[in-house]
């Protein structure tokens, strides 16, 4: 919506003098015709075009020198003399980088490109007919539809009516289907809007100066928009480039902290316990493994099948024997010793008696 409004909405500026003193800066804004004042000049200045490349705007004194303006309406330093065939120069348009004014019955074209070897100097003429047409012809602009020159042709007596001018031929011609204008001294402000219609301003009529819209659609509608007090010389310069519409930086995101990873949890080994890894302050818990996964294998070990033997004693525990159970042990091994001796004291005793009386029988 606000592109829209801003491509409607024509923008141009316009210079006054009430009398024969300097011209007073105006931006004038169309359709609605709001007027704001930017300033006044040290020179009365007439015939001005806007030239969109170079973004002001151009237009000549009274003494044809060419004068130079920005979009804020101050006047820039151009190296510019004066000039006997743009002395009485009254409208003004700029037609590729050229400014184009009417002086009597002639189309004068200064080149105002400042990187010509020609800057600011007079360099094609055209001849305007037929006559009676070109030579109330006091304000034009370019419409950019079909790239003729539209103004409005006034009469001492009657209706003021829209004309277009061919600017490389100088063919003047009534606009068809076109509503009639009141008539009076002079149209000295006309500006084609961004809607394709044409704004005239009539300079004095009845001690004022007024605003109309004409429709180019061939309706003939003519409307009133707007109503000053009369001025003397009157022109405006076409409608002012729209600047371009810087969107504001967008905020740059902060960045997102990235998770401090997590220390690598070493293998497993068979037989060692696993000490747990305590958290680390401020990072995110691990995620759980998915539900779907199976559990990794665990490592398969290949068993080699040894002899059996007695596994030493280990290194790290000393095995203590209970002290009744040592008594218990030399008991027992002490009552053994004894049956021991006394079974070969008897049979010693019995060996004897044996010899003995084997040896009495021999006797």
């Amino acid at each position: 919506m606000i592109d829209l409004l801003a491509v409607a909405v024509c923008s141009t500026i316009q210079v006054e003098a009430v009398h024969h003193g300097p011209s007073a800066v105006y931006l004038v804004d169309l359709p609605s015709g709001a007027v704001r004042g930017l300033g006044t000049l040290d020179v009365r200045v007439n015939a001005i075009g806007y030239s969109a490349p170079q973004d002001r705007v151009y237009g000549l004194d009274d003494d044809g020198r060419v004068v130079a303006l920005d979009r804020a309406g101050r006047r820039l330093d151009v190296p510019s003399r004066p000039s006997h065939l743009l002395r009485h120069a009254t409208a003004g348009v700029v037609v590729g980088e050229r400014l184009v004014v009417r002086s009597g019955p002639r189309l004068l074209a200064v080149d105002v490109n400042p990187n010509s070897g020609r800057y600011l100097e007079v360099v094609q003429e055209t001849w305007l007919w037929p006559a009676p047409e070109a030579f109330t012809v006091d304000d034009f602009d370019l419409n950019p539809a079909d790239g003729l020159l539209y103004g409005v042709a006034t009469f001492s007596h009657g209706h003021a009516y829209p004309v277009t001018i061919d600017p490389s031929s100088g063919k003047v011609r009534k606009v068809p289907g076109a509503g009639r204008l009141p008539g009076g001294d002079a149209y000295g402000a006309v500006v084609v809007g961004r809607d394709g219609a044409l704004y005239a301003t009539n300079n004095r009529e009845d001690r004022r100066s007024t605003l109309y819209r004409v429709a180019l659609d061939g309706s003939g509608a003519v409307a009133e928009i707007l109503t000053r007090p009369a001025v003397r010389t009157l022109d405006a310069a076409g409608c002012l480039s729209v600047p371009p519409v810087v969107e504001p930086p967008e905020p740059t995101p902060e960045p997102t902290p990235e998770p401090t990873p997590e220390p690598p949890i070493p293998p497993q080994q068979p037989g060692v316990p696993q000490v747990p890894v305590p958290p680390v302050p401020g990072a995110p818990p691990a995620p759980p493994p998915p539900p779907d996964q199976p559990p990794p294998d665990e490592p398969t070990t290949t068993t080699t099948t040894e002899p059996a033997t007695t596994p030493p004693p280990s290194k790290s525990r000393i095995a203590v024997a209970e002290p009744r159970a040592e008594e218990v042990t030399s008991i027992n091994r002490n009552v053994r010793d004894q049956r021991r001796w006394g079974l070969v004291a008897i049979l010693l005793i019995l060996g004897a008696g044996a010899l003995a009386r084997q040896n009495a029988r021999h006797r």
